[in-house]
């Protein structure tokens, strides 16, 4: 069982940056273990595809109410989508 949290290195959306930052801190807070893959980083094709196939909450945003594609983060235990 591994935690993943799926993030952005690279966001310029401030609110996005945040709740990664939130999920993170929350994680830590709890002393639970998770792999944090950043979906930005070159060769994350394959990760960002898995993330954006298997999420089902899109993550709205204050200026994107209605994103196209799962915003991060998105938390997976192993291949079940958490939220």
């Amino acid at each position: 069982m591994v935690i993943k949290v799926y993030i952005s290195g690279i966001s310029g959306n401030k609110e996005v940056k945040k709740r990664q930052q939130r999920v993170i801190m929350i994680l830590d807070s709890k002393n639970i273990k998770y792999e944090v893959i950043d979906i930005a980083e070159p060769g994350a094709e394959e990760a960002k595809d898995f993330m954006q196939n298997n999420s089902t909450a899109l993550g709205a945003t204050i200026g994107d109410p209605n994103p196209r594609h799962p915003l991060p983060p998105q938390i997976f235990n192993d291949d079940a989508y958490c939220g």
